[in-house]
Parts: C-alpha cells; structure tokens; sequence
C-alpha cells in the first residue's frame, strides 16, 4: 500500500463502541499434555495492495479442521477482524456468533479497524473434524473508504487447544489484544517458566500485512531477528502466510508459529518480541506460546 504515516490513534468516539485499544497481554493458560493448533482463513481474494480500484471482499471463507483420533479439544477461541467499526454478530456454521469481547485501532478518524473475540468450544466439539464455515461477517458497505489506501481487510481464525497423552508435558499461554506497526511494538509476554526448549514454539495471528511490503519490517524474539523461509523471511514476516497449511495466499492475514528453540533460555520467565516496519500496516491479534516441561 502507499507510504502513510500511521501513529497509533486510539479514537475516544469508538471507545463505547469498541472498547480500548488493548495491548497484547495473558487471556489464559493450560498445563498438561497440551498444543494448540490455528485454522481460519481470510476474507480478501486478492492482495488488497495490488489493485485498490477493485474493490470487493466476501461475507463468508472456509477452513478444515483435522485432529488426530488421540487427541482432545479442549478449548476453541474464535477471533475475527476487519475494517470499519466492527460486525459482532456473525456465524459459524449457521450458529449465530456474538462477540464476547472486542478490540479496536485506527489509523486516523476516517480509517478504523476492529477485532473480536468469542468462545466457541462447545459448538467446536459437538461438530469435531470437518469444514468450518464464518459467515454473515458482511463488511461491504464499509469497505470502500478504505480501497483506495490498501486498509480493506477481513478474516477470521480459531485458535484450538488441545490434549493428547502423546504430547510432554506443556505450558500452552493465550495472549491477545490489538497493537500495530509502523513503526514498532514492543510485547513483553509474562506468566512463564522455560524448564526445556524442547519443542517450544509461538504462534501469532495478525492481520492486513501485505507479501509485497517489507520496508524494514523485522520480528526478533528476545532480540534475536526470527524467519522461516521460504514461507516467513527473516525480513517480511507478516506476508499472509499460514504456517499450518503451508499456504501462501491467505491474503492481509497471518496464522504462523515459529519455532523458539534456539531464542530461550532455561529458566526464562518472560519472552521480549518486538516487530518493526517502515511501511506495512500489521495489527497483532493473538500470540499464543508453547513451553515444555512444567514442575
């Protein structure tokens, strides 16, 4: 998208609507034999940077969940984003959805954007594998104001937790919130203890970060410079990707997990990340961490 200098703008008139703007902190934890795994897709049908005359965006995307006959749900969090004010009630698989909780960040006073959250672990384990489908999340009649500066998003995931005996045993955090670059973001992720960096790993979802942008856009954990090519380069992070479908199309969204062997240490109880762009617009949603070894 064109080059605009965006500084976080918290605006007071959205507060009733949306509530703060909220930094990325602790939501929940579980400790046993559990991971977690993401699944959701996005709303564009293109880069939003590549054409910003078209524009168009569905109400409704699909993704497939598939576990193990072994393993457990155990929790089921549905998230959902977009620009405008916000759509908080939607669907997931015909079952009417209305936000539990919500987020909110702008660019300035025409160029909002929201984010929410809702519980879905009952419908999630009544309906187990199989094809998710969130519709109703209708943004048509907001999306145009945004086109013509590359900002018209929308998209949704599930982040699920699960249990299989298999597993070591594991601390699985949830933090969310919605914090975005330029120019930096700064998390300090707490409530931890690293007893093994077996096998620990961290996940984000965030949203509207563009393949075709990487102007000094950087993500370092504990100061260390993190990638996963070719899916993630070391200097373009946030290019709507999915790590767990291998999927480089999931279009201004990212669900990507990184591996965090070699970015702790035993005994560490907290982990700094920080995200840096000098162009691209990305909004951090949920980062979700998976530690080994518990006391």
């Amino acid at each position: 998208m064109p080059f605009v200098k965006k500084t976080l703008f918290c605006l007071i008139v959205l507060l009733p609507l949306l509530g703060l703007c909220q930094d990325v902190e602790l939501y929940t934890q579980f400790n046993g034999h559990y991971d977690f795994i993401t699944i959701g897709n996005t709303l564009n049908t293109y880069e939003n940077n590549l054409d910003t005359s078209n524009c168009t965006i569905l109400t409704s995307a699909s993704a497939d969940l598939t576990l193990d006959d072994n393993t457990t749900l155990v929790a089921a969090y549905l998230y959902w984003a977009g620009s405008g004010t916000g759509d908080f009630s939607i669907e997931l698989n015909n079952t009417p959805i209305t936000a539990e909780r919500t987020f909110a960040d702008a660019l300035d006073a025409t160029r909002v954007f929201f984010a929410a959250f809702a519980d879905v672990t009952d419908l999630v384990l009544a309906t187990g594998n199989g094809t998710y489908t969130v519709s109703d999340l209708d943004l048509t009649n907001v999306i145009a104001p945004y086109c013509p500066s590359a900002t018209n998003f929308g998209g949704w995931a599930i982040v699920c937790i699960v249990e299989n005996s298999t597993y070591p045993l594991q601390q699985v955090n949830v933090y969310d919130g919605l914090q975005h670059v330029p120019s930096s973001i700064n998390i300090t992720l707490n409530n931890l203890y690293v007893y093994d960096t077996n096998s620990a790993k961290i996940g984000f979802l965030a949203w509207e970060g563009d393949s075709a942008l990487s102007v000094s856009e950087t993500l370092t954990i504990n100061g260390i410079s993190v990638g996963n090519p070719p899916l993630n380069p070391v200097n373009n992070a946030f290019n709507g990707t999915n790590s767990f479908t291998n999927s480089n199309t999931l279009y201004n969204m990212d669900i990507d997990y990184y591996s965090l062997e070699n970015y702790i240490d035993i005994g560490d109880t907290s982990v700094s990340i920080a995200l840096t762009s000098g162009q691209d617009f990305v909004m951090v949603n949920n980062i979700v961490t998976v530690l080994s070894g518990l006391i």
